[in-house]
């Protein structure tokens, strides 16, 4: 049984889904400085629930607004990101939440991929029992989350309407980090002894 086990996860290899980490309530977050407009909107959202059909519209109409980032910390309101047409990661993430006024919805802050080397924000939406990534600066159309591999869309951090989480992400993130500067050190450490 085991070893039919053991052949299962690897035929799966790493594009099979994960089970979605919807992390850890936490106090705070290294973000807590520039998160004041994603706070004031998810405090504002209602009990919404937009169709697929809504949605899919509003990530197009998201798409469409061109890319620009005018502030790399802060994001921008919904109401200056639709009027002009123009935001980036976060600036269209939280026009996204804004507009489905949705309580339930998630402003996150992750990876795109596990070896991403910037942050990337985007909103995680339930509909009908399933988790959707609403990612309107990358896509036009909502991505189901139980259908990407463990080193998609990574989150780190997240916001819900009063609460703050901490995803394994974040841990995993840090010991990445903690590794490449070992790994630095390591390597002055060890040409210094050569000298």
């Amino acid at each position: 049984m085991k070893s039919l086990f053991t052949a299962l996860i690897a035929l799966a290899g790493p594009t099979a889904a994960m089970a979605l980490d919807l992390g850890n309530a936490s106090s705070a977050t290294p973000y807590e400085r520039y998160m004041e407009p994603v706070k004031t909107t998810l405090a504002s959202l209602g009990k919404e629930h937009p169709t697929m059909d809504k949605v899919n519209a509003l990530m197009k109409i998201g798409r469409s607004f061109r890319y620009q980032m005018d502030n790399p910390y802060t994001a921008a309101m919904p109401e200056v990101t639709a009027q002009t047409r123009t935001g980036d990661c976060k600036d269209k993430a939280l026009w996204m939440c804004d507009q489905l006024n949705d309580s339930s919805v998630r402003f996150v802050i992750g990876k795109t991929h596990r070896n991403a080397k910037i942050s990337h924000a985007w909103v995680l939406w339930k509909n009908e029992g399933r988790y959707w990534i609403l990612d309107c600066t990358l896509n036009r159309a909502p991505i189901a989350a139980d259908t990407l591999s463990e080193d998609r869309y990574i989150p780190l951090y997240s916001y819900a309407k009063g609460t703050a989480f901490r995803h394994t992400g974040t841990a995993l993130n840090v010991a990445a980090i903690a590794t490449k500067n070992t790994a630095a050190v390591a390597s002055v450490a060890s040409s210094s002894n050569r000298r």
